[in-house]
């Protein structure tokens, strides 16, 4: 069985990106600039998701989780 993609990838991460933003707001916190242009980097793809994710936890000093 083939599954057909409708949205390209670029749309893809963006509505992801998104939800993040918008589950910010839900707690009435505020995404950085500096974590929006990180962001930014994921959805264009010159970042992956672990690189983004590694990017804004340095930012804030948090320790990623044993792998």
């Amino acid at each position: 069985m083939t599954v057909q993609r409708t949205r390209s990838v670029t749309a893809d991460r963006q509505w992801h990106v998104d939800q993040a933003v918008a589950n910010e707001a839900l707690e009435h916190l505020e995404v950085s600039e500096d974590s929006r242009r990180i962001a930014d980097r994921y959805v264009v793809g010159t970042a992956s998701a672990r690189t983004a994710a590694a990017q804004i936890r340095q930012r804030y000093g948090i320790v990623a989780p044993a792998q």
